[in-house]
């Protein structure tokens, strides 16, 4: 039943949106958003001391601020410690982050996509970054609603992390109905010496009209994933161990989609349970590490304020 729905949106979505205005061309995608964010805490943010713990892995649609990336931390820190583990470290592949800022150009006579609202439009994720005092990557996809100067927002994929992060690289993916830019970094030790490597994620609801709306999107995500998998393939021959989040969007047509991206990392069992509020499974992890590294892997039991519940992969491998 929740597929339906899902289904029935979707549709939705993909006929009103031709009736009410021609979707914006990538060119105006890219013409309306700010430029990447490469942030590093300074040396006093950065926390030390204590035993080390494991290193947990999460990957999380945070819908435009509403998912409570502290709490969430909070929440895990303390499961660990109560678990008997040291002090973990962290690495969040984030889904729909947002950046508000006013380097972000204004939509003049272009269509953007419509805003999501974030609770606190003021907490955006540099700030979530800095009040952490953790590593952070962000790339933007697309516009978050038309807001001009210090209201302008995008929105898009970020990589925050307690551990230093590095080698960082942007792929803009195939084009379907909005702009989707999956990212990649390095996670490094204390020698500044990389040792995995992550990326994130996020393919589209649907195709265009033209080319099937829902009933096309199957095609159009499996042909977002072959992109992204070649992207990750040249990084193969470092050998570097490699984890994948990515929130996929697979209510139709999900095995074609996850056997391509386990093209690159073998797909995760993280458990059946649905990943949206609506009843439904977008959410996935792959990983290709050493077989001693992965503890379980599970699903949140809480949104934290999102619509999409976290994944969550301890890893059992100290930095």
């Amino acid at each position: 039943m929740p597929t339906v729905v899902f289904l029935i949106w979707s549709i939705l979505a993909g006929f009103l949106s031709p009736l009410i205005a021609a979707e914006p061309s990538i060119v105006s995608y890219r013409k309306t958003v700010g430029p990447p964010i490469v942030f590093a805490p300074s040396d006093a943010q950065v926390s030390a001391g204590g035993p080390k713990g494991r290193l947990i892995i999460v990957n999380w649609n945070v819908h435009v601020g509403h998912g409570d990336v502290a709490g969430l931390v909070d929440k895990i820190f303390s499961a660990e410690k109560a678990s008997g583990f040291g002090k973990p470290e962290f690495v969040l592949l984030l889904e729909e982050s947002f950046r508000q800022g006013e380097n972000i150009p204004a939509p003049i006579g272009i269509k953007v996509p419509s805003r999501i609202a974030p609770p606190d439009p003021k907490l955006d994720i540099q700030d979530v970054a800095r009040k952490l005092g953790w590593w952070l990557y962000y790339a933007p996809s697309m516009r978050n609603g038309d807001g001009v100067g210090v209201h302008a927002e995008d929105r898009g994929n970020a990589i925050l992390s307690s551990l230093p992060l590095g080698g960082v690289e942007a792929v803009e993916l195939p084009f379907a109905v909005q702009r989707r830019v999956a990212l990649i970094a390095t996670i490094s030790d204390a020698q500044k010496q990389p040792r995995l490597r992550v990326a994130v994620t996020h393919f589209d609801t649907r195709a265009s009209l033209i080319n099937g709306w829902i009933f096309g999107g199957p095609a159009a995500r499996n042909n977002q994933a072959k992109e992204f998998v070649s992207a990750l393939k040249k990084f193969e021959a470092d050998r570097l161990p490699l984890i994948v989040g990515g929130d996929l969007n697979t209510y139709l047509g999900s095995k074609t989609v996850i056997d391509t991206m386990s093209g690159i990392a073998s797909h995760t069992d993280c458990g059946n349970e649905p990943t949206h509020t609506w009843g439904v499974k977008l959410d996935h992890i792959f990983a290709s590490i050493p077989a001693n590294w992965p503890g379980r892997c599970v699903r949140g039991d809480s949104t934290f304020g999102s619509d999409h519940y976290p994944l969550v992969l301890p890893l059992n491998v100290s930095w």
